[in-house]
């Protein structure tokens, strides 16, 4: 009867350590980390064939040559492929537009202004979600999570995106790896208003709690549903008060206590590059009037003047220090808010990299980080 019992412990036993070793390897493969199904990934280069003939042996040099053909050709058909998939990324790429922001209005005014295009030249999938205008980020983050989740993992069965956000599009991004980090591959600050900007700052000292407040802040959200509506949804309703008071230096640090990740260890300073899964990088720029022709300087300007940025430079409307976040690749481009995402129809300082180059060449770094 012992051995009967015995037998049988082991039988269970052996039972349950096959059932529980085919669990965790179904958990591990639906949790896996799958590229979205265009990727194409980095070709390596065909070794250069090597000869070994003397000089008096033609047969064996006929048969080099041909060698030495096929290596080109096969050289030449991985250079191709590369090129063509320069910016294909193993992850999806999701532009996060800012406050006041759009997809496109009416097919013609792009907000990341050409950069879309460019990067699917090099076989990049893009995204561009339209969030609403004017509201805080805990809004626009649920709304842009939807998203992810119900248009772009399916439709490229991607397990996880690259955000670049500009301007609140930065804190919009981090609340999603703040929620979700397994959908999130990594997050790049483009300008981004990561402490909040001077101008808001200004707006609640200046124009809250005054005759001023209810028409301004009427007004915006009026353009914001303005924009909303010509950018495909009308359905949105914007918050110009709420998006304010998130906007912030207060509603910032609030913010950035409940999401960390990425933050410098001190204001001006760099963070940590990978935190839990995710990779940080971002950068910007200082300048207010970078092209004559753009007629959104000289309002860059204004509020420039108006702002608080405690002796720091700004790009018109966040203070240079507050771009930083995670990997800073650079603060020190001459461009104003608008010029990084290439607006107003690529009136950029001329004199300065084209905004659609730090785009590519940021493209081709993610590219390459998970080879």
């Amino acid at each position: 009867m012992k051995k009967i019992i015995l037998k049988l412990d082991r039988f269970f036993f052996s039972k349950a350590i096959i059932i529980t070793l085919f669990s965790t390897l179904y958990v591990t493969c639906v949790n896996a980390d799958t590229p979205h199904s265009n990727y194409v990934s980095q070709q390596q280069l065909p070794s250069l064939p090597a000869s070994n003939c003397q000089w008096y042996q033609v047969r064996c040099k006929t048969k080099f040559g041909i060698k030495q053909l096929e290596y080109m050709a096969q050289k030449n058909e991985v250079n191709r492929i590369n090129y063509q998939n320069r910016y294909n990324t193993q992850y999806p790429i999701v532009l996060v537009h800012g406050v006041s922001g759009f997809d496109q209005i009416l097919g013609l005014v792009e907000y990341f202004q050409g950069i879309p295009a460019e990067l699917r030249k090099g076989g990049a999938v893009v995204y561009t979600p339209n969030l609403t205008a004017w509201e805080d980020v805990y809004v626009r983050g649920e709304q842009l999570m939807s998203f992810i989740e119900n248009t772009v993992l399916p439709e490229t069965g991607a397990s996880k995106v690259n955000f670049i956000g500009h301007s609140l599009g930065a804190p919009t991004a981090r609340y999603i790896s703040g929620i979700k980090p397994e959908i999130v591959a990594s997050i790049t600050s483009v300008n981004g208003g990561n402490y909040g900007s001077g101008v808001a700052d200004w707006a609640i000292d200046n124009l809250f709690g005054t005759v001023l407040e209810k028409p301004a802040v009427k007004l915006i959200s009026l353009s914001g549903n303005l924009l909303d509506a010509l950018s495909g949804n009308p359905e949105y309703s914007s918050d110009a008060l709420k998006t304010l008071k998130f906007g912030s230096s207060k509603g910032s640090a609030i913010f950035n206590q409940q999401f960390p990740d990425g933050q410098p260890s001190e204001y001006c300073g760099e963070g940590e590059r990978y935190v839990n899964g995710v990779h940080y990088f971002s950068w910007g720029s200082t300048g207010i009037f970078t092209n004559f022709l753009d007629v959104s300087d000289p309002i860059l300007a204004l509020t420039d003047k108006l702002g608080y940025w405690n002796g720091d430079e700004s790009d018109g409307l966040v203070a240079k220090c507050a771009q930083h976040w995670g990997e800073v690749i650079s603060v020190d481009y001459s461009m104003n808010h608008l010029d990084a995402t290439n607006m107003l129809f690529g009136l950029h300082n001329l004199l300065e990299t084209n905004p659609i180059t730090l785009f590519e060449n940021h493209a081709s770094r993610l590219r390459g980080l998970f080879l």
